[in-house]
């Protein structure tokens, strides 16, 4: 299969750039949750680096899990890599026919919301809980979560 990387380091930019205005004091966001965000003072090269291997990785994980044909490419990539003429006529077939199904930013977009709910709110809730949060803070960040996740699985879809 052949993955677009320039498209996955650009998308990898989405939750950053969401981020910085979804959790900016001064965004309406952030003053409607009436949550405090503290903005940092000055700029941190390593930090910002940091953030940015997270959302790569991040990216990275939502590829499988979007793409439906990664899955039919992961079961013959062994017998592939071995060198195996038999396996890679199999997929080269199926994608063929089966390649661009379910690659739409609309597919990918239904799927970011789903991993958002599935991955980001059972951490969310445990951390409500044990840290005594209410529920305005769950909205708030589900909220970050559910959009970042449904533009990168609409982009990943689409482009990637």
């Amino acid at each position: 299969m052949n993955l677009n990387y320039l498209a996955f380091f650009l998308i990898s930019f989405i939750p950053l750039i969401l981020a910085f205005y979804w959790y900016h004091p001064a965004s309406f966001i952030s003053k409607w949750s009436g949550l405090i965000f503290h903005t940092p003072k000055k700029f941190n090269g390593p930090r910002y680096l940091l953030y940015f291997l997270l959302s790569f990785t991040l990216v990275y994980g939502y590829i499988n899990l979007i793409i439906h044909q990664m899955g039919f490419y992961e079961l013959f990539f062994t017998d592939i890599m071995k060198g195996s003429s038999e396996a890679q006529k199999v997929v080269d077939d199926f994608l063929a026919v089966y390649g661009d199904k379910h690659r739409h930013f609309g597919h990918g977009v239904f799927h970011g919301v789903i991993n958002a709910f599935v991955f980001a709110l059972p951490f969310l809730g445990i951390h409500a809980i044990l840290e005594n949060k209410g529920m305005k803070y769950v909205i708030h960040h589900l909220s970050y979560w559910i959009i970042c996740s449904a533009i990168i699985g609409g982009l990943i879809s689409e482009f990637v």
